[in-house]
Order: C-alpha cells, then sequence, then structure tokens
C-alpha cells in the first residue's frame, strides 16, 4: 500500500526561511498569524515545501504590463 505522505517534503522554520529568503522570524510571525499552513510535531513546528509554494503563488500579483 503506497502511503499519501509519500515524497512530501517537511521544512524547518529555518529551512522555509531560507527558501523564502526572509529571517526565521518573519517565518514566525506568517505562521503564527495562520498566513502559512504548518504541523505541529512534538514540540517542533514544521511545514510541507507544497504548502509553502502554494502560498507563493497565491499572493504573487501580477504584472500590469
Amino acid at each position: 500500500m503506497k502511503s499519501s505522505l509519500e515524497g512530501i517534503e517537511i521544512l524547518t522554520i529555518k529551512e522555509v526561511a531560507e527558501f523564502l529568503r526572509i529571517s526565521p522570524t518573519s517565518v514566525r510571525r506568517l505562521q503564527q498569524g495562520r498566513h502559512i499552513p504548518f504541523i505541529k510535531v512534538g514540540g517542533g513546528i514544521r511545514f510541507i515545501k507544497n504548502d509553502i509554494i502554494k502560498y507563493l503563488e497565491e499572493n504573487r500579483i501580477e504584472s500590469m504590463y
């Protein structure tokens, strides 16, 4: 049986910050404001990379030209 989680990339706050090229504090603000989906694992916070990519796509501002 194939798992539905197979191939999903899980990221830490630091990894999301590096991916978005922002500070870990800014990632935490996005997470605490519920702007980006997250998962609580034990005492830590994790993110699914595809969720971060979807957030970027949804918040993209198109050119006027």
